[in-house]
């Protein structure tokens, strides 16, 4: 099922750090960049092309999931949803001063679902990996003409891939 993946693109910007050892100093980071955004129907017909399932069975099932583990943690359940984590109620409270009534319809305010993701598989390991810098495009000022100024780092020889 694991297929190679193209690299992940990312900018270097510098910025100013406020706190640490390098207080004070520019430093250059990388930026995750060049990311799209894989709609739910997509991901349903990806899921459907490697099974027996078509791409409304795929997603009639994914919702039905998502939909039965929304309703047992609402009921105050704790769900271990596979891969992804475990899916469990949480709330926010008012403190009360001791002596006065506690309300929970108005103290307990935000109920809500936490997912604890599953470490292991949010983790991504270096060998599934590599990395491809991409040159950001130059912002447009307000007259619609490239800002002056900007860092530009050039492009490494090997292209900036790394890893695989």
């Amino acid at each position: 099922m694991s297929k190679k993946n193209k690299p992940l693109g990312y900018t270097l910007g510098e910025r100013k750090v406020g706190i640490g050892p390098n207080k004070g100093k520019v430093v250059i980071q990388a930026t995750p960049s060049g990311r799209h955004r894989v709609s739910f129907e997509r991901f349903c017909e990806l899921v459907a092309k490697d099974t027996t399932l078509n791409y409304m069975e795929v997603q009639s099932v994914l919702n039905l999931a998502a939909d039965m583990a929304r309703d047992l943690v609402a009921n105050g359940d704790i769900v271990d949803f596979g891969r992804l984590g475990t899916l469990s109620p949480s709330f926010k409270s008012k403190v009360v001063l001791q002596g006065s009534e506690f309300n929970a319809n108005i103290h307990i305010t935000e109920p809500r679902i936490n997912l604890r993701p599953n470490s292991t598989y949010f983790r991504l390991l270096p060998e599934e990996v590599s990395y491809e810098r991409i040159i950001p495009k130059p912002k447009k000022g307000k007259a619609g003409k490239p800002q002056e100024g900007g860092s530009s780092p050039t492009t490494p020889p090997d292209n900036g891939h790394i890893g695989l």
